[in-house]
Parts: structure tokens; sequence; C-alpha cells
């Protein structure tokens, strides 16, 4: 299967420079599932649900994964997470909560609404890199191609 054929992995993430420091983690750690960044919950709710302009499944196909921050304008993140839970064509998408607020109550009530795991935002380029490999590995399906 060629790299073109993996399923996207979907970042909602509103901080540019998280966004930046996240596109370059995955091409250090060679993840070949494109990312795939919106701005705001509203944004992931659109392309989940094949809204213009996420409309063509073709160019915009459903996540493998989605890595959601929970602070974000317009819909948050638990926002986000309580829209999901009613879509029954969402249920087998692994959702992680990537969030830079290490609060209990928040973990506990990103789980109850679904996530799979919450993880603290780490400080540096490095442990990020490291651990977007480990989030990959656990959370996508491995590819093989055929011959």
């Amino acid at each position: 299967m060629s790299t073109n054929a993996l399923r996207p992995i979907l970042a909602a993430e509103d901080d540019e420079g998280d966004a930046m420091l996240l596109r370059l983690a995955f091409r250090r750690a060679e993840i070949a599932h494109p990312l795939i960044v919106v701005h705001d919950g509203q944004e992931a709710i659109d392309y989940l649900a094949s809204k213009p302009p996420y409309a063509d499944r073709v160019i915009y196909p459903l996540p493998a994964l989605l890595l959601l921050d929970l602070n974000m304008p317009r819909l948050n993140g638990f926002e986000v997470l309580a829209w999901r839970s009613g879509r029954a064509e969402l249920c087998d998408l692994p959702v992680v909560v990537f969030s830079s607020l290490s609060h209990k109550t928040d973990m506990d009530k990103a789980r109850s609404l679904g996530a799979r795991e919450y993880i603290v935002k780490p400080h540096g380029f490095t442990q990020l890199t490291k651990l977007m490999h480990e989030l990959c590995a656990r959370w996508l399906p491995v590819v093989r191609s055929c011959l």
C-alpha cells in the first residue's frame, strides 16, 4: 500500500506554533500517515462530518487517529468529544487528547466522553517526536503491502 493510501491523522490544534512543531515531529519520527491540522473544534467536526470544505472523502478521508487539544476557539475539545459520542460511524476512531492541561478533572471528563488516552504536551521537541512515534505505534494499525 502506498503512503497516499494511508488514512491521515487529524490534529485539532489552535496554536500555530504547536501545530508547526507537531508537523516537524511527524517528519522527524518518519510517520507515514499524512497529518492534517484543523484550527478549532468546529473545523474538526466539519472534517469528521464531511462538511465543506472537507466534503470530498477522496481528498479528506476519515482519519485513523484524532489528536485533540482541549482549549480551542468556537468549540472546545470536550464539545468535539460529546459530538463524536453520538456518531456510530466514528466509534472506532481513536481519540487522544493532547493538551497542555494536566488537571485530573479534565482527564476524567475526556475519558468519560470517549477519549482513549490523555497526554500532556511535552516541553521539548525531542520528547514530542518520541511521543508521536509511540502514539502512532500504539494506535495506528500496521499496514502491510500485498506482495
